[in-house]
């Protein structure tokens, strides 16, 4: 009798251990598992290289180089995915205009890129090139302005500078994802000379080539690009006292 007893007891034990087990080791997992951070604690890296993710070869911003010495800067503002715009930049920023000397502008588009990439599948869609200045409708700046879709990156072309004073510069680059970067800047017209060095830009030895404008409905056709072009055109011109964006 005692031995039956003994037995029973044992296997008792052994079928509460076979419930216990299980619990004892999830409690254990949860223990070990690591405490969610708050929203908004996650450090810069962290967000960098979530970034890079996303684009392994999206560049930081975009040199102007201009002949004869001068170098501009054309800033990450704003990424289009899925027809949404998304601003990158803080649009309080002011941005420094950079020198043009000439009517029809040597010109280079250069990407910088924080790490090494392959910019191979970076093209450009769109480069429009404009004068800050009161319009009555923003289609008519647009229409005052010079569109170029066939821009290469690497490569000395001739631009057709359309204005003096202060003006913008916007390239719309298709990133490796099939998002777009808008880039954008500022640069003040300074050319000394007219527009017959034309003569000179088009010599027919040269390889050098001067871009083919497009009409501004390729802009309106494209509401994203319409949307992002009026809001970082209309902040500049607000803070140079226009308020025609109102």
């Amino acid at each position: 009798m005692i031995k039956i007893f003994y037995d029973d007891k044992r296997s008792l034990f052994l079928i509460m251990l076979l419930f216990i087990t299980p619990i004892f080791l999830l409690l254990m997992n949860y223990g070990l598992a690591e405490t969610p951070r708050a929203l908004g604690s996650e450090n810069k890296t962290d967000m960098d290289n979530n970034q890079n993710l996303v684009y392994p070869s999206i560049p930081s911003n975009i040199s102007v180089v201009v002949e004869p010495k001068n170098t501009g800067t054309l800033y990450l503002s704003a990424i289009i995915s899925n027809d949404v715009v998304n601003f990158t930049r803080n649009l309080d920023d002011e941005l420094f205009p950079f020198q043009v000397v000439n009517w029809y502008q040597l010109t280079k588009f250069t990407p910088n890129v924080e790490r090494v990439s392959n910019l191979d599948n970076l093209t450009i869609s769109s480069l429009i090139i404009g004068q800050l200045q009161d319009f009555n409708e923003f289609v008519d700046l647009l229409e005052q302005a010079r569109i170029y879709g066939d821009v290469p990156f690497n490569k000395t072309f001739i631009l057709d500078v359309p204005n003096k004073d202060v003006s913008f510069m916007q390239l719309q680059v298709n990133l490796s994802n099939g998002d777009s970067g808008i880039y954008y800047g500022l640069y003040d017209g300074n050319q000394q000379t007219d527009k017959s060095e034309i003569n000179l830009r088009l010599n027919p030895e040269s390889s050098l080539k001067i871009l083919d404008s497009m009409s501004a409905n390729e802009i309106q056709a494209n509401p994203p690009l319409y949307n992002v072009t009026y809001t970082l055109v209309c902040n500049d011109l607000y803070k140079l006292g226009y308020e025609m964006c109102k």
